[in-house]
């Protein structure tokens, strides 16, 4: 977080807003305010800007404190305006698109470097973005064999390199959000959404909750859509409920400073939750 500077104002500042009423709902409002609705998926990210915690099992074994979140939806839904946006907020925040990005470009490289007549490690993405976010637009049109190289850095969080001498494990504790579009361009309504997106389950897995977005005609929906994009055409600054650079500090300040611990109550909640969800009847 070095590239977030913190003075005792911008500490008091950040202290100030914590104590505010209904803080949740104004960090998620102040996610791409430019973009009309999406309240669950504006909540969903920012639980991803702060994370959670990393833990060391009783086995030695580390657990990822990480949240990744896919979007899949319709074009025009405004998935990459959200990315963007995520890769400018996030401290130490990094964008790339899938059609332009390599596995090496992600993860990490050897190359041969003839200042040092030798070979050098060179990290990607995922690396240079640890303890951050990337976001990764576009991921249905990688390569699957770059895809691939995304698996053990999103879940090990490490990346491996065994290549020439150069042995090595880097750190990547990245949280990684991604956009696609389904197999046919558009959803079809015709078909279940799992078969549509076209994306190998094991990649699949290692996100923590998948959005589809869906552009459906809608009277009203359509023109709430269109009174908020013309009203932000006709307005000169940017009017975010809490400033883009206090936000970012404000990120940064959480990650740095707590870490939150589970309490019986919460334990409870969420098995309730995994149990409902587990055995919820499917629909015939």
């Amino acid at each position: 977080f070095e590239d977030v500077e913190m003075n005792e104002e911008d500490e008091m500042q950040i202290l100030e807003l914590s104590q505010t009423p209904n803080i949740f709902d104004k960090l998620s409002e102040s996610i791409a305010p430019s973009v009309w609705g999406y309240e669950e998926i504006k909540k969903s990210l920012i639980l991803q800007l702060f994370g959670g915690v990393k833990k060391e099992l009783s086995d030695g074994s580390n657990q990822r404190g990480d949240i990744h979140i896919l979007l899949v939806g319709d074009p025009g839904v405004a998935k990459s305006v959200i990315l963007g946006f995520m890769s400018k907020i996030a401290p130490k925040g990094r964008y790339v698109v899938g059609k332009s990005t390599s596995g090496a470009g992600l993860t990490a490289t050897v190359v041969k470097d003839e200042f040092m007549r030798g070979w050098a490690l060179e990290a990607g993405a995922m690396v240079l973005a640890n303890k951050g976010l990337v976001c990764i637009d576009e991921l249905e049109k990688m390569d699957p064999q770059d895809r691939s190289a995304m698996h053990e850095a999103m879940e090990q969080q490490s990346v491996t390199i065994s290549k020439a001498n150069v042995q090595a494990s880097l750190k990547a504790e990245t949280s990684v959000l991604a956009a696609a579009n389904p197999k046919f361009g558009r959803f079809d309504p015709y078909q279940p959404i799992a078969q549509q997106i076209d994306l190998p389950p094991t990649l699949i897995n290692r996100f923590d909750i998948i959005f589809t977005l869906r552009d459906l005609p809608d009277r009203k929906k359509d023109a709430r859509i269109a009174t908020h994009v013309l009203s932000e055409h006709i307005k000169e600054t940017e009017t975010l409920l809490i400033s883009r650079d206090l936000l970012r500090k404000y990120v940064a300040y959480a990650k740095q400073k707590i870490k939150p611990t589970l309490s019986k109550e919460a334990i409870e909640e969420l098995k309730n939750f995994y149990i409902d969800l587990r055995n919820k009847p499917v629909p015939s």
